[in-house]
């Protein structure tokens, strides 16, 4: 098992929302403002922000060995690396500040895609070489074409890096770093581009460099999405207009299809918050007048609760299809969830919080594009996701790993290892904004040798997001039916508890033979996750 037991760094202090989605920056009483329209009936007799505890529950976990389900999704992307910083905080202006390499942990991990956001390398202030005296690029009057006005060398480190490792491919986001206002003392890159012509031809340049080896580049063919600008519908990344960001997609869209045709995809920003869906809804309109083809979409889910991301996908008048196939756009419009974690600021980074992460990654996989005709829902638009973010969140100095870390080390293992997604029953999600959830995942090697299970257990009975592990502990009955009764299994039952040194622990192990595995009665706490695998002799299969 890719395990990583011993010496566990605190979570550190992530309190930074800088590059945050903004669409749920705060708890407003028990709901928060972006989430309102999440079950807007469910506690709205309950004005009094306080809800019952969720007494101790007896849950029941069963297995079908022998009922395959598509696959474990590759789905856990990540932003950042394997170069990376391990502290959280960005030092002047985004000036390069490698401190780490994760080549190693992102082989054995199997990282499947490092989105280029919050890091300096892969901006475009970084690649352009020409500025005004305020430190903002300037395109216009200048040639696209002319290699002397572009410097990859610090982009170039990033991504032969990225491309090096064994799965790990560059997911390009276009555009600029945050700076200005949120760091006083750097420029203000927020404005569009002076000349979105130069601009957009510009990016393909870029990608040439890559892909075809423009000016000394390189010859890669995964370096196959544009993201075009970081969430332009919050004024912390863009100062102007829905219709000057429709202005910029559809250069880049156009310049970017005319020398690629579909070899690449030309993602736009949606959101559809609350506080920000009236940018979308201006943008799809410009959109749908001049019949825009667009690649796929982009949207950052920083939620409360972990079905709300189901509901994002599947509601069947408030989900993101609905919302597209409104201005002429197919429900099934592929679909990248660029940056995602629990709330702003908030974020899943001690070890109580991880069930909210296994949880959110147990639901990807039913949304998955890989997964379809095998799925809960139907809805498969899901391309990829990024968490947010490598850089801070998984490793701290001297290799000490981090909760997400180990959240991540646990997952890769399903997906190395036990790819094939299996049947399973008993659990639930939450249908209100405070979460009571029982999530189940599970899989099994290509030859059936090995068997994965993953329970994660996220109960946040005031919607608080709660960092501490809950007071409630429940009782859980896990079957694995289907078994060959000629092999036998050793087996380990791992997992997150209350321990601030060494919170993954090897709760249990053991031998079994038979048709039907059971572990019977075990305590798991309301905030955590477990995992179980059982190992065989592959001959015997």
């Amino acid at each position: 098992m890719i395990l990583l037991p011993g010496c566990y760094g605190d979570g550190g202090n992530a309190g930074d929302s800088s590059d945050g989605d903004g669409e749920i920056t705060e708890v407003l009483g028990c709901m928060d403002e972006g989430a309102l329209n999440y079950n807007p009936q469910a506690n709205s007799e309950d004005d009094s922000c306080e809800y019952p505890n969720i007494d101790p529950a007896n849950l029941t976990a069963t297995i079908h060995s022998d009922e395959e389900f598509g696959r474990i999704a590759p789905i856990h992307g990540v932003n950042n690396g394997p170069l990376v910083l391990k502290t959280w905080e960005i030092e002047g202006c985004q000036h390069i500040w490698y401190g780490s390499n994760y080549t190693d942990e992102y082989n054995q991990m199997q990282i499947p895609s490092s989105r280029t956001h919050g890091e300096g390398p892969g901006d475009m202030n970084r690649i352009w070489v020409h500025a005004d005296e305020n430190g903002v690029p300037v395109y216009d009057g200048y040639d696209p074409l002319n290699m002397s006005n572009y410097n990859f060398s610090e982009t170039d480190q990033r991504v032969q890096a990225t491309m090096a490792t064994t799965h790990t491919s560059v997911y390009w986001r276009l555009g600029y770093p945050k700076a200005y206002p949120s760091y006083e003392e750097c420029s203000d890159w927020r404005s569009p581009p002076d000349n979105f012509t130069v601009f957009a031809q510009a990016a393909v340049q870029v990608l040439k460099h890559y892909r075809e080896g423009w000016n000394e580049g390189f010859y890669f063919d995964s370096f196959d999405a544009v993201e075009v600008w970081n969430e332009p519908y919050l004024s912390d990344w863009w100062s102007g207009t829905a219709d000057e960001y429709y202005e910029l997609y559809h250069a880049v869209n156009t310049a970017v299809t005319d020398e690629f045709g579909d070899e690449i995809e030309v993602i736009a920003a949606i959101t559809i918050g609350k506080n920000s869906i009236e940018f979308s809804e201006r943008f799809l309109e410009l959109a749908q007048q001049n019949n825009e083809p667009i690649d796929a979409v982009y949207v950052h889910l920083y939620r409360i609760n972990p079905s709300q991301t189901t509901y994002f996908f599947t509601h069947p008048t408030e989900s993101l299809g609905v919302f597209l196939a409104k201005y002429g756009y197919s429900e099934n419009t592929p679909v990248y969830i660029t940056e995602w974690n629990r709330n702003i600021p908030v974020y899943a980074h001690s070890p109580a919080s991880q069930a909210y992460l296994t949880s959110v990654l147990t639901i990807y996989n039913d949304l998955w594009e890989g997964n379809a005709g095998n799925s809960s829902h139907g809805v498969n638009t899901l391309k990829m996701a990024h968490f947010f973010a490598a850089r801070s969140f998984f490793w701290g100095e001297n290799m000490q790993i981090k909760p997400p870390g180990i959240t991540w080390s646990v997952y890769s293992e399903m997906v190395v290892n036990t790819p094939i997604r299996l049947q399973n029953e008993g659990g639930f999600g939450s249908d209100s904004i405070d979460s009571n959830e029982f999530n189940i995942l599970a899989g099994k090697s290509e030859n059936g040798s090995k068997i994965s299970i993953l329970l994660s257990r996220y109960v946040d009975e005031n919607a608080d997001q709660p960092n501490a592990f809950s007071e409630f502990n429940d009782t859980v009955n896990l079957s694995v039916d289907g078994l060959n009764d000629d092999c036998n299994y050793a087996w380990e039952h791992w997992g997150m508890v209350e321990n601030a040194s060494n919170p993954w622990q090897l709760i249990a192990e053991g031998d079994f033979s038979g048709t039907t595995f059971e572990l019977s009665k075990f305590v798991m706490n309301q905030r955590s996750f477990h995992f179980i695998q059982l190992n065989s002799d592959s001959s015997c299969q």
